[in-house]
């Protein structure tokens, strides 16, 4: 009896150990991975990745992400047949994950005993609407005052796009086309990065221009102006040299505008005389602007009447 229990606690031993030296081991791993475009896949082990994100997002503290996203021993993508390969231990798990697909996991140890070969399925998502309509049912063109303007997540629709989608609210300050029956508008408005100068989230008063496309209200893409108020209570936007060149509105001679008081655009301060030279040269020229006090303050521009006009008949040479 007395051998007999020595020889269970050595087979205990042996066996935990054994169980150990398993749980601990690192293989190889080599598989094939793709998805129904046969395009590239994230393959990450225990999705580590992804909860070190949640977790930076919900703490908002990145410290150590960077590191951790191109740690080449915790993740890897197939090549263009779909073959991965990757080093994990027997005992955890492999995520194989694509935008708009569903994940899938396997355990490393069910991979090489069924030899799993992973083909990821397109997510459900939201069909985005169709509309083949060019010209706008109705135009409205009006003085926008910003109300909110928010991100539309579209994480959950069909298909890939490239732009940046927003719901936005404005109130209608003043009209220079069809009435719109409210005070207020809302309306679907896109961007591609743009930059600080042609973004009209950054503005609170814009002359912008909004069609009705398929019974939904779009904004006419980039097509806007900043405005800002007179010393007469009038709209008028300053002369910025970016937007000369974009609606090319060199033809059309700015006049001389006495804006409010309060417009003026913050300089830095301490600059050097090449550096508002550049200034002057690139963003705020003396024919346009007076420099003073780490201000530019404008004194030229055009009244937004004129700006309709103008965008009116660029539109229509546009048509040709």
């Amino acid at each position: 009896m007395k051998y007999e229990q020595v020889f269970f606690k050595i087979l205990l031993i042996l066996t935990t150990l054994t169980a150990k030296c398993y749980t601990s081991q690192t293989i190889t791993v080599r598989g094939i991975a793709k998805d129904s475009l046969n395009n590239l896949i994230l393959i990450s082990i225990n999705d580590t990745i992804r909860k070190f994100r949640d977790k930076a997002f919900e703490n908002n503290d990145w410290k150590g992400y960077d590191a951790l996203a191109n740690n080449k021993n915790l993740s890897t993508i197939p090549d263009s047949a779909g073959n991965y390969v990757i080093t994990a231990k027997v005992t955890d798990t492999l995520y194989f994950s694509k935008r708009k697909y569903t994940t899938q996991k396997y355990k490393v140890a069910d991979i090489i005993k069924n030899n799993i070969q992973v083909n990821l399925k397109p997510a459900p998502c939201i069909p985005n609407k169709e509309c083949d309509q060019k010209v706008p049912s109705k135009l409205y063109i009006f003085v926008g005052k910003k109300i909110n303007v928010t991100s539309v997540d579209r994480s959950q629709y069909c298909g890939e796009m490239m732009d940046s989608e927003y719901k936005a609210e404005y109130k209608i300050e003043q009209e220079f086309s069809e009435h719109y029956p409210s005070s207020t508008i809302v309306f679907t408005a896109y961007d591609h990065n743009s930059m600080y100068e042609f973004d009209f989230r950054n503005y609170d008063h814009i002359l912008i221009f909004v069609g009705e496309y398929c019974g939904d209200l779009i904004h006419l893409k980039y097509q806007f102006f900043p405005l800002y108020k007179t010393a007469d209570g009038r709209w008028a936007s300053p002369v910025k040299l970016k937007m000369e060149q974009v609606y090319q509105l060199s033809q059309y001679a700015p006049s001389k505008i006495d804006f409010d008081q309060s417009i003026n655009f913050d300089l830095p301060y301490d600059l050097s005389e090449e550096q508002i030279a550049q200034l002057r040269k690139y963003k705020f020229p003396e024919k346009y602007y007076d420099i003073k006090d780490n201000k530019a303050i404008p004194i030229m521009g055009r009244y937004v009447e004129d700006l309709v006009k103008i965008w009116k008949e660029i539109s229509e040479k546009n048509k040709e």
